[in-house]
């Protein structure tokens, strides 16, 4: 099990790394454009293997935290509070993942059908979609259960997104542009699903020394992507709301 953890985990390291400076390239080249879609392409099934990736390591070490995870308990360590750590912390992970994978989705399909909603009323589109917001639920419990800010901010960030995405697959008529809205909200919220797995995984030795305050870079990417989304959001409905 361990072996097939490091796998995915150097899978996830590689694929993710990728991912991040692949997010950037569609945002960079005109919308519309061939290195818009061709990049756009690329990035979400990029972020479709960095969430698969991310999931399966969560679900094992969520299985079985010892096995994996044992070679950090010390000798004064209490090993029930250290497994609840663990899964606490990677349940959070597992999230992201869930987070990520259903923001791409929504992307994709919202582009792909644009001015209908009919063809995302099915079980396998809305099934991760309600996913999303129960689990956004469960998140949020866990973080005011246990003082946890980063699960506190992206359980409710998750309810959001989950039933903003729900009113959109179930809306009847769309106003003008706002399957480009949703596209963009979809792919910016992977974004902030997979640069916030970096920071909270990759970065905590990096932040560190910060002691408390490295919550700030951790809850970042949730906060700056909200606020592109709610600009992106101003920008193309009122505006344009005739073109």
């Amino acid at each position: 099990m361990l072996t097939i953890h490091s796998i995915l985990f150097a899978c996830h390291i590689i694929l993710g790394s990728l991912a991040l400076l692949l997010f950037w390239v569609p945002i960079v080249a005109g919308k519309g454009g061939l290195n818009h879609i061709k990049f756009g392409r690329y990035y979400a099934h990029t972020m479709y293997a960095v969430a698969l990736s991310g999931a399966l390591m969560a679900v094992l070490v969520l299985y079985d935290p010892l096995a994996i995870k044992g070679h950090l308990i010390g000798e004064n360590t209490d090993q029930r509070a250290f497994v609840n750590t663990i899964r606490i912390f990677w349940g959070f992970l597992l999230y992201l993942s869930l987070l990520t994978y259903v923001s791409v989705k929504q992307g994709v399909a919202v582009l792909k059908h644009k001015n209908s909603t009919a063809p995302l009323r099915t079980i396998s589109h809305l099934g991760p979609i309600i996913l999303l917001a129960l689990g956004g639920v469960i998140i949020l419990t866990l973080g005011t259960t246990h003082g946890r800010v980063l699960h506190i901010v992206f359980g409710i960030l998750g309810i959001m997104i989950g039933t903003g995405m729900l009113r959109y697959c179930f809306a009847q008529q769309l106003k003008p542009k706002q399957w480009l809205i949703e596209h963009l909200g979809g792919m910016i919220g992977s974004g902030i699903g997979a640069y916030t797995a970096f920071i909270a995984f990759g970065g905590r030795k990096l932040f560190a020394d910060l002691g408390s305050m490295q919550i700030i870079f951790w809850v970042a990417p949730g906060v700056i992507g909200s606020i592109a989304i709610y600009l992106l959001s101003k920008k193309y409905q009122p505006k344009n709301l005739n073109s």
